[in-house]
């Protein structure tokens, strides 16, 4: 009996010794199969040899078939991602990309204008780069989907309209800066209404001096001259208005110009002369400094508006016993013409709005002496289109100088 027990006692002792010994081989191919597994993850490279027989030879063809799919998975991706940031780089909008972890791979060069992006700023976070919370949160939205986001944004100032699509595991943004789109939308609007508005007070003046005409031919005939006159200057002011409309219409149109040669000089003298006896009338003196000629290759009727609308807005805006000079000089490949009056000036918070449509410094001056409001935004067109530039200097009280560069050979 006491034999028969010691035979037998070593068995539950090789049994543990078994258990422990498959525990370490299980642990060193774990071991062995995390290692190649954080290694594949890294974008290393590394060998599963894992052995054995049945569950853990099947375990093995199928890590090793996973593995083979990410390798393919990222050399696919290492080959896309070049072709991207290129991508990126050749679009002429603005264009950023943003990795897996939303941080900055690339952004070309409009991008880093306009969002004021350095070149060495690194893999920063799309709040980092763009600044703008709206944008990093489409960001993380698009990012591992399949559908692109589209959102209207206000940033720094200028309107933006960002498309977040997702590309792979990243995310492109490209950016439109739609600021000066709204900006003519919202003109438009305004000139609409402001025309309306315009040409409403002289054709409803019209309409009551004609009702008023039709009475008074029969109780007062004697009042008939008067009111004929002011319904003639009723028209005249409506003619007036619709003429600068048509003007600034022209002006705004792109295409090429019919340019010829223009003696600024002489066209000068000619429209000065025509304005002498109204302003002997008034008391106000004409001078004009200028060489015998003054030679700018341009279209004949903008330059012929540029200097009516200028002479004239300094004649009607002028005082009695006042002086109106123009002067003219060459300078650098230019003729600068200068037109200066003693008049009323104008406040200097409205010098930087002057030349927009239907904005008046002295609403009740313009009126009583029929001006349209438009006369200097047609002379800043027509200047522009010349390739040239236009600057007011004034004091409030003391006068005003309207100063216009003309190249005097076309801008290439």
């Amino acid at each position: 009996m006491s034999w028969a027990w010691e035979v037998a006692a070593p068995a539950p002792v090789l049994l543990a010794a078994a258990v422990l010994v498959q525990q370490a081989v299980y642990r060193h191919r774990l071991r062995h199969l995390t290692g190649v597994l954080r290694a594949w993850s890294e974008g290393g490279d590394a060998d599963l040899t894992i052995g054995g027989r049945g569950t853990w030879r099947a375990h093995t063809a199928a890590v090793q078939a996973l593995g083979q799919a990410h390798r393919a998975a990222t050399e696919e991706l290492g080959r896309e991602r070049p072709w991207r940031r290129e991508l990126v780089d050749s679009l002429v909008q603005p264009a950023l990309l943003f990795d897996g972890d939303c941080r900055l791979r690339a952004a070309n060069a409009t991008a880093r204008e306009l969002l004021h992006i350095a070149r060495d700023v690194g893999e920063v976070t799309v709040l980092q780069a763009v600044g703008s919370p709206a944008i990093a949160e489409a960001v993380r939205a698009a990012r591992g989907g399949t559908r692109s986001i589209g959102i209207d944004v206000e940033h720094t100032g200028r309107e933006l309209r960002v498309a977040v699509s997702p590309v792979g595991e990243e995310v492109l943004v490209i950016i439109t800066d739609r600021t000066r789109e709204r900006r003519v939308e919202e003109l438009r609007r305004n000139f609409v209404v402001n025309a309306s508005h315009e040409l409403k007070t002289p054709v409803t003046s019209i309409q009551t001096l004609s009702e008023a005409l039709a009475v008074t031919v029969r109780a007062d005939p004697a009042r008939t001259a008067a009111l004929v006159a002011q319904l003639g200057e009723e028209a005249e002011r409506m003619a007036r208005l619709l003429h600068d409309l048509l003007d600034l219409r022209r002006l705004e149109e792109r295409g090429p110009l019919e340019r010829a040669p223009v003696d600024l000089a002489e066209l000068t003298r000619r429209i000065l002369a025509e304005l002498v006896p109204r302003a002997e009338e008034a008391g106000i003196t004409v001078a004009l400094e200028s060489p015998e000629h003054a030679v700018v290759v341009g279209v004949p009727g903008d330059l012929e508006v540029i200097v009516t609308n200028l002479v004239g807005n300094a004649w009607q805006y002028n005082r009695a016993g006042g002086s109106l000079t123009v002067t003219i000089m060459p300078e650098d490949g230019a003729q600068v013409l200068a037109v200066h009056d003693t008049g009323i000036g104008i406040p200097r918070q409205d010098l930087q709005r002057v030349f927009e449509r239907f904005y008046r410094v002295d609403t009740a001056r313009s009126r009583e002496t029929g001006g349209t409001g438009l006369g200097l935004s047609i002379v800043r067109h027509a200047v522009e289109r010349h390739g040239g530039s236009i600057r007011v200097d004034s004091l409030l009280g003391e006068g005003s100088t309207f100063t216009v560069r003309l190249p005097v050979e076309p801008p290439r």
